[in-house]
């Protein structure tokens, strides 16, 4: 490939305020400008994506609103910037539902191990599932844009493939700040190791972590997979991306902004974007002499039962995971049956 591509976990409109107005048009209005960070590099698909979202809003809006992108982490970890969205002093935040997950613990639940078996049924389900993830969202101080997309996550390891839980145990592992995802890991016998994105690459060189959980595009992004010799495409979590608002800035904008800012007709062509690299980023491990497995059904049947009991940490949690996780079931239940 002629250039890198890569995921991005998220997506953010920020100022110090969250936002201001800027010049004064022609007819008196005021300029809306909203800075946009991000945690991809440029010439990522979400890079590319976010520059066609600013120039619809900016257009649509007859350049009431201005965009600005800030690539490549520049304004910090998911964490941090979903708590700067809450408060407020964050616009707009893009990024992982497990990210999310530290302010609305709910949003966990999507991101269980093994809770997708296709694109096709997580896209099902989250369609579905829109509505109640709205309100859980509002009522933490967000706004729900649209999904994204952050993909299948495969785990890259120093010295071997592991294509059976049991070639994880014992083993230092980065995990995002999710319990869902620290608990996974401990469901297949590892140490999991919270840390922030920015961290890790250094983490993977100097043997503070064994390996990593995330997908072809983050790990290519990142460069993640320098820091590896093998990456198994065990496709054990499902991660889809969030583009939310702060509510405390959106309730600020008059109603035909508030609608032209709740309109997702990207939604599809950034997810696209994605899954088409899924591929050629695999490819690109290979030709960079890292070692990339598969798993067989067989094996993958052991991986999705040693995972299970996570569901039910998720769900004993409390009533509202327990209603989001019966929600997804159902939703499951009615792609199998054809219900589309």
């Amino acid at each position: 490939m002629n250039r890198v591509f890569a995921v991005v976990v998220c997506a953010v409109l920020l100022a110090a305020p969250a936002f201001a107005e800027g010049p004064t048009l022609p007819d008196g209005g005021a300029v809306l400008v909203l800075k946009v960070g991000s945690v991809a590099p440029e010439g990522t698909p979400w890079s590319d994506w976010l520059e066609g979202v600013k120039a619809r809003l900016e257009t649509d809006s007859g350049k009431r609103l201005k965009l600005k992108l800030f690539l490549g982490g520049k304004l910090g970890g998911e964490k941090e910037m979903v708590e700067e969205t809450q408060k407020g002093n964050i616009g707009l935040f893009g990024g992982s539902a497990g990210a999310l997950a530290t302010f609305v613990p709910e949003l966990a639940g999507i991101e269980l191990p093994y809770l997708y078996a296709t694109d096709a049924e997580a896209d099902y389900v989250l369609d579905k599932i829109r509505p109640e993830v709205t309100k859980l969202l509002e009522a933490k101080g967000f706004v729900m844009v649209m999904w994204g997309e952050n993909g299948w996550h495969g785990y890259g390891i120093k010295g071997k493939c592991v294509e059976k839980p049991d070639d994880l145990k014992g083993l230092k592992m980065r995990s995002q700040e999710s319990y869902v995802h620290m608990e996974t890991y401990k469901a297949f016998g590892a140490s999991p190791v919270e840390m922030s994105t920015p961290e890790v690459l250094g983490a993977l060189q100097t043997g503070t972590v064994d390996g990593y959980s995330n997908g072809p595009l983050l790990s290519q992004a990142t460069s993640w997979y320098k820091g590896v010799s093998h990456y198994t495409y065990t496709r054990h979590i499902y991660q889809p991306g969030l583009v939310v608002m702060s509510k405390v800035v959106f309730d600020a904008q008059p109603e035909d902004l508030k609608k032209l800012l709740l309109v997702r007709t990207d939604e599809r062509s950034g997810i696209a974007g994605v899954r088409a690299l899924t591929e050629p980023l695999l490819e690109n491990f290979t030709a960079a002499k890292k070692t990339v497995c598969k798993l067989t059904p067989e094996q993958t049947k052991a991986w999705q039962d040693k995972a299970r009991p996570v569901w039910d940490i998720y769900a004993k949690k409390s009533a509202s995971n327990k209603a989001l996780l019966n929600a997804i079931l159902a939703a499951k239940k009615d792609f199998a049956a054809g219900k589309k």
